[in-house]
């Protein structure tokens, strides 16, 4: 890979990075009924597809951590920052692991599933993020049940997984799983089409810049 190449990368990571939060932020203001509308899984699927695996994942991390400090710390959110004052460990591990893992497994399936058809690729790693990210939290919200019945978020003699579920995960999930599918693969678009054109921008300049030296 050449310093280009390279510098574009992080240019892109950087702009990525700063989307993610403006978007997290924005997230936990915006809702709809229950449901609270969150963006910030979309940067990281464009990091997965565009950057590869390691980008997806620091993406992920970054994610994350922001999540934790926002929600968790700084009490953006009233349901992360009692779980996490109860269960601090575990909470800042599912926040971080989840995002992580998904940005990982978004890039490895694009760039497998890329070499047979180019747009399927690009759905199915839109839609594996908030599946990863979903099926994670639900697992950590089952090692921490005692405190959610403390807390008061699962009813007292309440089937904790169908609460989990149903309860904390539902509608947001088809929300983030939608939005994926349908923003994640135009955006892909804009950004290849974006992409090719400094390509062969630059591409023009090299090769003005060796017939000069020739």
């Amino acid at each position: 890979m050449d310093n280009f190449s390279q510098a574009k990368k992080l240019t892109y990571f950087a702009v990525l990075t700063a989307l993610t939060v403006v978007l997290q932020l924005l997230g936990n203001t915006v809702k709809i009924g229950m449901v609270t509308l969150n963006f910030s899984l979309i940067p990281i699927v464009l990091a997965a597809i565009l950057l590869g695996v390691w980008y997806g994942m620091a993406l992920g991390v970054i994610t994350g951590l922001i999540i934790l400090f926002n929600c968790g710390i700084l009490g953006a959110d009233g349901f992360t920052n009692v779980l996490f004052v109860t269960d601090p460990v575990v909470i800042t591990l599912v926040c971080v692991v989840k995002t992580a893992a998904a940005g990982v497994l978004s890039a490895i399936l694009f760039k497998w599933l890329s070499k047979h058809n180019g747009f399927a690729a690009t759905v199915v790693a839109s839609g594996i993020v908030p599946v990863i990210n979903s099926l994670i939290f639900i697992v950590g919200m089952l090692l921490i049940i005692p405190s959610l019945y403390n807390a008061g978020f699962l009813a007292e003699g309440s089937n904790a997984f169908a609460g989990i579920v149903i309860g904390f995960v539902g509608l947001n999930f088809v929300f983030e799983f939608a939005l994926n599918i349908i923003l994640a693969p135009a955006l892909y678009r804009v950004i290849k089409i974006v992409d090719r054109s400094l390509f062969k921008k630059d591409e023009v300049v090299s090769n003005a810049d060796n017939k000069e030296e020739q």
